[in-house]
């Protein structure tokens, strides 16, 4: 026993605390900050003072408790998420975002304390990423494509409509279209057909559409069990036919966008989906038939699928954006209203 209390004065008494500190899950950390600031956007002094504000925080017995919470719920949040969609328990992902939230909080809470003059760099606006839903399937609003925008009088209005694909083409397309075009999109992920139906009214609304630019198709081949999917091609070829109709009693131009191609291998065993290229085979047959104009984006995607396609996902590199955005933007010029001499 005297040895042990020699050995901690030779220590010093500084470190006594950290003896005796609980460990904290540092991945957790990581990921309970990110969005607390945007690093690009940092001073090297503001960098400085973040940095010691934050080293001080997770000393903290709250910070450390809330984020080994937060790393103990992300572990069952992950292994809900191996499973296949109807098999998943829907409370773990409330319950994961509550423990982020918390954990967030605790850590903000913190570093305020230890230095309350970083609050202006914790308060400052985001910067918005937008590259549509991540490979868990989340459907955060928290993107700049969703958000509502002010038509600029005299040009025609555009409507874009669909899963996370088009949320990650939405402001690529926005652009490209300057000018040219007011472009707004549903303020959701489309996602399947269903989906759709039980929207489309309030997507549409009362005002004047000259284009609308729409895709289903990828959240309607996913399978649900290892047996099920979300839509049989007989009702996804149905729920099309219905949604065509509703959206060509508005008078516009329509022009549907064939589904992406999926990776030959994905990030999880129980992310699977039907036949894209059957799926896109029938629905291209029935646009036709109702005399709907066709943007071929698989054919786009598939020479370079390997090149702009996120390792094991669905969704797509910066650049493979950029490249679907070209593709849509040309397809919605194209049916515009021609200008008057």
């Amino acid at each position: 026993m005297k040895v042990s209390v020699i050995l901690l004065c030779a220590l010093g008494a500084s470190l006594l605390p950290v003896l005796g500190q609980q460990p904290i899950n540092s991945s957790a950390v990581r990921s309970a900050t990110r969005g607390m600031w945007d690093p690009a956007a940092l001073t090297p002094e503001e960098k400085q003072k973040i940095e010691a504000a934050q080293a001080a925080a997770i000393k903290s017995p709250e910070v450390i408790a809330a984020m080994n919470t937060l790393g103990d719920v992300r572990k069952e949040y992950q292994a809900n998420q191996n499973k296949y969609p109807d098999d998943r328990d829907k409370t773990i992902g409330a319950k994961y975002r509550q423990a982020t939230t918390n954990a967030t909080d605790a850590l903000r809470k913190a570093m305020l304390a230890a230095d309350p003059s970083i609050a202006d760099i914790l308060d400052r606006p985001k910067t918005k990423k937008n590259e549509g839903e991540d490979n868990t399937d989340s459907d955060s609003g928290n993107k700049a494509a969703v958000a509502p925008v002010e038509d600029v009088s005299g040009l025609p209005r555009v409507l874009l409509i669909g899963d996370s694909i088009s949320i990650g083409y939405t402001l690529p397309v926005r652009a490209l279209l300057s000018g040219k075009a007011n472009v707004h999109r549903i303020p959701i992920n489309g996602g399947a057909t269903e989906v759709g139906l039980a929207n489309m009214k309030e997507w549409l609304g009362d005002g004047k559409w000259d284009v609308i630019h729409f895709n289903f198709g990828l959240h309607d081949a996913k399978y649900m069990s290892e047996t099920a999917l979300r839509a049989t091609p007989e009702q996804y070829l149905k729920n099309l036919q219905e949604l065509v109709t509703e959206m060509k009693a508005t008078g516009a131009k329509l022009v549907f966008a064939t589904t992406t191609p999926t990776p030959s291998k994905l990030s999880r065993a129980t992310r699977r989906f039907d036949s894209i290229p059957s799926r896109n085979e029938i629905a291209v047959k029935l646009m036709k038939e109702n005399g709907v104009a066709v943007d071929d984006l698989y054919a786009v995607v598939l020479p370079v699928q390997e090149q702009i396609q996120r390792p094991g996902d669905v969704h797509y590199k910066p650049e493979g954006y950029a490249i679907l955005a070209k593709a849509v933007a040309a397809s919605i010029e194209a049916q515009l209203p021609k200008k008057q001499p």
